[in-house]
């Protein structure tokens, strides 16, 4: 798969595969707009079957709204970051 970037709520994230040195598929997901000058993000990864695009878009907006839900790592670990679209991000 190539790389390619989603927008979930104002929030951007580049989607790139990568295989492990134990030969898994892996995906990073790089959150271009987020906290920590846009180096924050995540990776997922299967043992058993490759993700889809549209899995892994899921997965970004997932961590999207546990990220700025309430007790999220948002509001205690990075206080001063708001999110791209505040309004969006509030339903």
């Amino acid at each position: 798969m190539d790389s390619f970037e989603v927008e979930i709520r104002g929030e951007l994230f580049r989607i790139s595969e990568r295989i492990q040195p134990g030969g898994a598929m892996s995906y990073d997901l790089n959150w271009l707009n987020g906290p920590a000058g846009g180096t924050y993000g995540f990776t997922v990864a299967r043992s058993s079957a490759q993700i889809t695009a549209s899995e892994l878009v899921a997965e970004a907006r997932g961590f999207i709204e546990a990220f700025y839900g309430p007790g999220g790592i948002g509001e205690t670990d990075f206080p001063t970051h708001t999110p791209a679209n505040a309004e969006q991000n509030d339903g």
